[in-house]
């Protein structure tokens, strides 16, 4: 027989949201939006977050990305680092919900998921689920929220907001 917690921890889902990294200026870019790629710096920085959530042994059941380019190239990067796939999501690049996230949240075996997306979508995803308004989603900066069954939106507690200057190389190797 399992105890009141376990099925509580059986519930608890983590969701790691992640903006994708940096794409230069879309003023300077030519050609369709969703075709714009990341810059260096975005290469650099979608690296060092894939290895920030090797470090800390993070397992998601599930990496889920807008088809917009410069969201594929950072999770590929993720991906790759964390031994899995990713699948395109539409509703990622057209603002995901909570009734979207609460049916891939409740696919059975899906302990953790990880989003990769844009602004202002994302923002209000985070918003919808916790509560919390203006949370800062940087470009390639990754926030985790803990939701509990039956994942409605406000149930999401904010467990860490990690942005890219966090995860900058020290001087010695910039």
């Amino acid at each position: 027989m399992s105890s009141a917690s376990e099925k509580t921890a059986s519930k608890l889902k983590r969701l790691y949201i992640v903006r994708h990294a940096d794409a230069g200026n879309p003023a300077e870019w030519i050609g369709p939006d969703a075709e714009r790629p990341l810059s260096s710096k975005g290469v650099k920085q979608a690296a060092r977050l894939a290895a920030a959530l090797v470090a800390a042994g993070t397992n998601v059941g599930s990496l889920r990305t807008s088809p917009a380019r410069r969201c594929t190239e950072t999770c590929a990067v993720i991906a790759a680092a964390l031994e899995t796939t990713a699948t395109i999501d539409e509703h990622l690049a057209n603002g995901p919900t909570a009734a979207h996230i609460a049916k891939l949240l409740s696919r059975r075996g899906q302990d953790a998921l990880l989003l990769v997306g844009h602004q202002p979508h994302l923002g209000n995803l985070i918003a919808e689920l916790t509560g919390i308004a203006a949370i800062p989603v940087e470009k390639g900066s990754m926030i985790r929220i803990d939701i509990e069954a039956p994942y409605t939106p406000g149930s999401g507690h904010l467990v860490a907001l990690v942005p890219p200057a966090l995860l900058r190389a020290p001087k010695s190797e910039r």
